[in-house]
């Protein structure tokens, strides 16, 4: 049965969170062993947060707007969201998005295949903890580096 992906409930804020600047990202599902179908994130955004203009031809990611308002860059498109709006991101498209409040926003991100983009975030939090440590003192998280490891390149 250890070769069985295993029903999970993740109850309002359960899962992995990271804080990525003033974003925090709770990751739903992950890649495990025998399931790497899909990732599943909360992501909440105060106003003026978001990722900045980027590409990743490794996965593919939709965007579920729950809560607040987003500006997002598709490709040459430029998009005002609220709340039920979708956006799907295919592989190597170029995209961005910016909460633009005044509330802040909640979405849902669902990356496929699984596994890729919940490594970058864990990697990214993880390499902030290490820059903030006395034995690495004034060391800055090198964004782009990692993200290259995932195969992502930021554009802007």
């Amino acid at each position: 049965m250890n070769d069985v992906v295993q029903p999970k409930h993740f109850p309002p804020g359960g899962g992995k969170s990271y804080q990525i600047g003033r974003m925090t990202m709770t990751f739903k599902t992950t890649a495990e062993p025998n399931w790497n179908a899909y990732t599943v994130c909360e992501a909440i955004e105060p106003p003026a947060s978001g990722a900045g203009l980027h590409r990743h031809p490794t996965y593919d990611e939709t965007f579920v707007i729950c809560e607040g308002h987003y500006d997002f860059q598709l490709g040459e498109k430029r998009l005002k969201l609220g709340p039920g709006e979708v956006v799907f991101v295919p592989r190597g498209t170029p995209h961005s998005f910016m909460c633009t409040g005044p509330e802040t926003g909640r979405q849902l991100i669902i990356s496929s295949p699984g596994g890729i983009f919940d490594a970058f975030v864990a990697e990214v939090a993880e390499s902030m903890v290490d820059s903030g440590s006395p034995s690495r003192p004034g060391a800055a998280t090198d964004f782009r580096a990692i993200a290259a490891k995932y195969g992502m390149e930021f554009l802007g």
